[in-house]
């Protein structure tokens, strides 16, 4: 059930605001080319580890668990902290759609809820990220896989994230939902944004 909602998800929440054109579901044969930040060619050899990364993608889920348990509105949120410019640019977008329109917004599911783009559904207990495989990749980025995890979910949820490193840091270019067809998450939430342009939604 979950499966065939995060598949029409974009689309639920696009004819909900009234807009007409379909969000495609397809596999980007380049993920690196949905990364348009600017992107540091220059790594430094404490950043080009796989630890770094690993050390990088297990401090979100830090983050993410703190800021849960002791939420402060003056803190920054996950997407402040750890996406991309361009990642928060376009998260920013959808986020002032989501404000004017009547639908639940990009991320809701009706009955099932909303889904995070960082934790998928998991919300119970600690989440963690789990069997973390990192590919490095050249000009300061990197292709992470690894389960994400709560006291419900024990099998974890596959995801892969883009990162790059940008301004020192690594950073979240992308993430996609790998039980769900790969489904790309920063591709979608840019159509989103153009179709409400189109349309004036």
């Amino acid at each position: 059930m979950k499966m065939i909602i995060m598949m029409m998800f974009a689309l639920v929440a696009i004819t909900s605001c009234g807009n007409k054109t379909k969000v495609s579901t397809n596999r980007l044969n380049s993920a690196a080319s949905d990364a348009e930040s600017t992107v540091v060619n220059e790594v430094p050899d404490t950043l080009n580890t796989v630890e770094a990364v690993v050390k990088q993608v297990d401090a979100v889920y830090a983050y993410w668990n703190e800021l849960r348990q002791h939420y402060d509105e003056n803190k920054p949120s996950i997407d402040e902290l750890f996406g991309s410019k361009e990642w928060q640019r376009v998260s920013n977008e959808v986020a002032a759609i989501d404000r004017e329109c009547e639908c639940g917004g990009f991320f809701d599911f009706g009955d099932e809820g909303p889904l995070d783009p960082w934790t998928y559904d998991c919300y119970e207990g600690t989440v963690s990220a789990d069997s973390i495989q990192v590919k490095m990749q050249s000009d300061g980025m990197a292709e992470v896989r690894f389960l994400v995890k709560d006291a419900v979910t024990i099998k974890g949820v596959p995801m892969r994230w883009l990162m790059q490193v940008e301004d020192g840091q690594w950073k979240v270019a992308n993430i996609f939902f790998e039980k769900d067809d790969n489904l790309d998450i920063l591709m979608n939430m840019r159509a989103y944004v153009d179709n409400a342009a189109t349309t004036g939604e």
